[in-house]
Order: C-alpha cells, then structure tokens, then sequence
C-alpha cells in the first residue's frame, strides 16, 4: 500500500462508536453492544447511542441468561435480583469535609456521611442472571426502617465480630462448621475480630491498617475452588464489612464501599454450592437415626451456606437503603429464591446424634422466600434463634416481632 493510500485511509477513518448515554453518565465502560449495551439491558435503561435513534421502549429487553455450572448439591439460583446502580455524582474523600462522627450517634447518622464511591469496572463483571425487576419504594423516611425494622438486625450483626471469637459462631456461621479445619480466609478474619475486639483510641489506626492488609491478600488470592473455601470467603467479607461500617471512624466507613460489589459478587458465586430445599409434605413417619446422623455434617454445611448467602445481600440491601441509595430495587425476599430451616434445635445441635434427636423429636419450619406465615402458626419461641429474630423483625416489625413473642411468654 502506497503512503498517498495510507494517508487517504486514516483521514477518511470510520468514525469511533461512543459509549451510551447512561453508561457516559454513569462514567462506566460500555461495551458498545446493539441495540442495548449489557449495563442497560441488565439494569432495563433505555440504551442510547451518539447519533443513533434509541430502541422502542416497548421492546422487549433482551435476555441475559447464565449457564449455571454443574456441580454435586443441584444449586438454585437467584431468580430476581435487588439491583442498584451506581448512578452517582462522582466524589472524592476530602479530608476537613466529612465530620468525624460522635459514637452515641444513631447508625442512619454514621453510615449517612459516606460518600458513594465508584467501585472499579472489574468488580461488577459477574453476569447475573436474567431478572425481571419489581421496584418497591416506602414512603417512610429511612430513619423510621431503620428503627421499626432494622434497629434490632443491626445490633445483632454489630455484635458478629466478638460472637466469632468467643464462641466460634453467628446467627449464619454454625459452631461446628470449621471442625475439620478452617481456611486461611477465615482464619485471618478471626484474627482480625480479635483484634478489632481490643482497639482502642491509641491503637485503632494500626488494626485499621491490618485490616486493610489483610483484605487485600483476600483479594490478591486465587478464588475459591472448594465448596468450604467459598463459604469461608464470603463469611469473612462479611466479617470485615461488618468491622468497617459499624467503626467510628469515618474512614474505614468509605473504604468499606468499593468493597460491597465483590461481596455482592461473593453472595452469587457462594450459590454455586447451595441447595436450596423445597417444602416437604407432613407425615408421621420419622427417618432412621443413622440416616439422619450420617446427613449431620453436609447439614451443617449446607445451612451456613444458606444462612450466609442469604445474610450477604441483606447486609448490602441494608448498607444501600442507609446511605441513601436512590435506585434501591427489591422484590421483597432480597432477589433470590431461597430457603432455609427455622429451628434453633436443629442450628444449636453439636453432634450428629443431638441433630437426629431434634430433627424427630421437634418441628422444625422451612421459610421459603421470607413467608413466616406457616412457622407463625405453629412455632414457639424456642424454636426461634438468633438468626430467625433478626429476620422475623424485619419482616414484621420490630414491635410485631415482640408481640408476636410476648403473646407465647417471650421477649425478643
């Protein structure tokens, strides 16, 4: 090719495709795709092209499906999911600007000064699912969930990090789950929680530092490749989200925000390993003993999992509905088609032969997509742990919770 032709080339160049508009507000890649990018047909914006006339809105949004992996507990997957896009005035953490926040003040106050921060492109490159979006909205101030609803599920998880260390559990972690070995994942995390349990003024900013080095090896490393690492990863994110939210320093709130994608990214990957049991018929007949006991540890397993899962997107619905997020979409059971047992006898068993006693002896209820309506009818409070309070509260109200336990001669 002559230079003359090279030259007409590159001065007669196609013009360069544009990112879409809500991509170019958003200040997000764009992956050019027509006619709707994968930003906006995962989130149904109307995707708009530089000079190009925008698709119907009475299109049909085009499908995003998943291929879910094959693998030995048949996972259910998240069928709708709680979306929120980071549609965001950009910001940046200036020092002077955000007001160093009293201890005695209220959680809505504290988590309230964060400034949204743009999380990487990267982190939110897992596809989900193809979801059909139901927004709901309250016309209740924030302040108001927080108290009717959220105040008693926030103190619980307020008190995860000390439950870790001193009794090796939380209301979504089963005490026996790491018998056999806990990964180094969740060991660092615990250390963490120690650690975290002894701060004071003087040394606060030293555990801060050790926390943020510590998340980053979590990064750093390979992704889970067993079903007991996935767990293990996803409860320590939790962990260390929940360390950096509730601190009082200002800081570790905002750098505890680029990290909610890749826990939202952890909650979906950790369900590649979860099953999710359908609601069974009542019969009077019991299972063998031995059967039971042999099922123990893939129970124990399986139900952390379910918990966890579970407990990760209600911490992020909870952290978005704080700090003020405006595109805040839910279905009303955190976007997942999910289940897991009511039964602080089954939760509190430590040895196989406890578990198949409790499992004949004492109902034991399957919540299913948040309907307690069921469990209500026929449970007593001691068959509600810590983790069915948390979420009875929220689904009811703080103040039905108590009625509903008051009225059976319990407080919650």
């Amino acid at each position: 090719m002559s230079a003359a032709e090279i030259h007409s080339e590159r001065a007669n160049a196609p013009p360069r495709r544009k990112s879409c508009e809500a991509c170019k507000v958003a200040k997000r890649r764009c992956d050019l795709a027509w006619p709707a990018c994968f930003r906006c047909a995962r989130r149904n914006l109307v995707c708009v092209y530089p000079g190009r006339q925008p698709p119907s809105l009475d299109m049909e949004t085009p499908s995003l499906p998943i291929s879910p992996p094959e693998n030995l507990f048949s996972p259910s997957y998240a069928e709708v999911q709680c979306t929120t896009d980071f549609n965001f005035l950009p910001s940046t953490v200036e020092p002077g600007v955000l007001e160093l926040p009293d201890p005695e003040k209220d959680i809505l106050d504290l988590l309230a000064q964060c400034p949204p921060i743009q999380p990487p492109a990267q982190l939110l490159a897992f596809q989900e699912p193809s979801t059909a979006v139901i927004r709901t909205r309250s016309s209740m101030p924030i302040s108001e969930i927080v108290t009717t609803r959220l105040q008693f599920g926030i103190d619980v998880l307020k008190q995860a990090p000390r439950m870790m260390v001193l009794e090796n559990q939380t209301p979504w972690c089963h005490q026996q789950l790491y018998k056999d070995g806990m990964p180094r994942s969740m060991q660092d995390a615990l250390a963490c929680c120690a650690l975290y349990m002894a701060r004071n003024e003087i040394n606060t900013p030293v555990i801060l530092s050790s926390f943020k080095t510590r998340i980053d090896d979590l990064l750093a490393s390979p992704p889970p490749s067993t079903p007991i690492e996935a767990l293990a990863y996803t409860q320590s994110l939790i962990l260390y989200q929940i360390m950096r939210l509730f601190e009082g320093d200002i800081y570790a709130r905002v750098s505890a925000e680029p990290l909610i994608p890749i826990l939202e990214t952890a909650g979906f990957n950790l369900l590649n390993y979860v099953h999710f049991p359908a609601p069974e018929p009542d019969t009077d007949s019991f299972p063998p003993m031995d059967a039971v006991m042999q099922s123990w540890s893939e129970w124990v397993y399986q139900e952390s999992a379910r918990r966890t899962a579970l407990f990760t997107f209600y911490l992020i619905q909870i952290y978005r509905l704080i700090t003020g997020d405006n595109n805040l979409s839910c279905d009303g059971r955190l976007g997942l088609i999910h289940s897991w047992y009511l039964s602080a006898h089954l939760w509190s068993a430590q040895t196989a032969f406890d578990f198949a006693v409790a499992w004949n002896e004492h109902q034991h209820f399957l919540i299913c997509n948040g309907d307690f309506v069921g469990a209500l009818q026929s449970a007593q409070p001691a068959d509600v742990d810590l983790f069915g309070r948390m979420l009875l509260s929220t689904v009811l109200g703080i103040d039905q919770a108590k009625a509903w336990l008051y009225s059976r001669g319990a407080i919650l």
